[in-house]
């Protein structure tokens, strides 16, 4: 038993010496690919995946687009999506039937991610993830490429895309949220009055002090470049955001 072993790894180092060595490494720790580009191209361009295809495509170009600059990208969320169902012409029965619908349709935004970041955002994850669904699960349960198979696969696909794209919205949407926090804040200082609590504040560097109910908001101001500078204890008045919302334009608050 001993000697037909030993036989057994001689004649296995002999079959590895014929092998030059980078190819017996590639031989036993390269996996077998699935697919090749024509193959995945050749997937795609199916007839029960081909319209997945166009969708994605649409969507890279747009995000190209985006990068580029010939396309604005809205960073604000959505709006409540009529939860409050409120329409002025109209009132008892159809009043509350609006309210019914804009609450159910405000909760299952929130339930699948799209009304937490922009819709635009969340259509994108949703196609990708429609898209690799569908590939895979054609791929192993529709090798015939029929599409009444095909159709039946897009229900569970859809549903395994949704939860998908839900949790990876939710931490892109924390983000969404801090942005839209930021600009609120912007608009709540832009018109208020406060006090020069730096030593000056010119066109470089300095600080307002605007008193509020709780707390008072100190933030870092700047003059406009022709402007001269303000000295500690006079009154500004802010007049806009600066990039990012880093620090506020002000000018002389007008005298009473």
């Amino acid at each position: 038993m001993w000697l037909g072993g030993a036989k057994c790894i001689e004649d296995e180092l002999r079959n590895c010496n014929r092998l030059p060595t980078g190819q017996l490494l590639i031989s036993r720790i390269t996996p077998a690919s699935p697919f090749n580009v024509s193959e995945l191209f050749q997937a795609a361009i199916e007839p029960h995946q081909l319209l997945l295809s166009l969708l994605l495509t649409l969507v890279v170009f747009y995000w190209l687009l985006v990068l580029l600059g010939a396309l604005d990208f809205d960073s604000d969320l959505p709006d409540d999506l009529g939860a409050d169902g409120t329409d002025h012409g109209h009132t008892g029965a159809a009043h509350t039937h609006g309210m019914s619908t804009g609450g159910a349709w405000l909760a299952t935004g929130r339930f699948f991610g799209f009304s937490q970041v922009p819709l635009v955002v969340w259509l994108s994850f949703l196609i990708l993830f429609l898209w690799f669904g569908s590939l895979v699960l054609n791929e192993w349960y529709n090798q015939a490429g029929g599409l009444l198979q095909a159709f039946w696969l897009l229900l569970p696909n859809l549903l395994g895309s949704l939860i998908m794209t839900k949790l990876v919205t939710f931490p892109v949407a924390k983000l969404f949220k801090a942005m839209g926090d930021a600009d609120s804040e912007a608009e709540e200082v832009i018109g208020r009055i406060g006090v020069i609590t730096s030593t000056e504040a010119d066109a470089s560097y300095g600080q307002l002090e605007i008193t509020t109910t709780n707390v008072p908001l100190l933030i870092n101001v700047r003059t406009q470049p022709d402007a001269a500078p303000l000295k500690r204890g006079d009154s500004a008045k802010v007049t806009a955001a600066g990039p990012d919302n880093i620090f506020y334009l002000i000018e002389p608050a007008p005298q009473n």
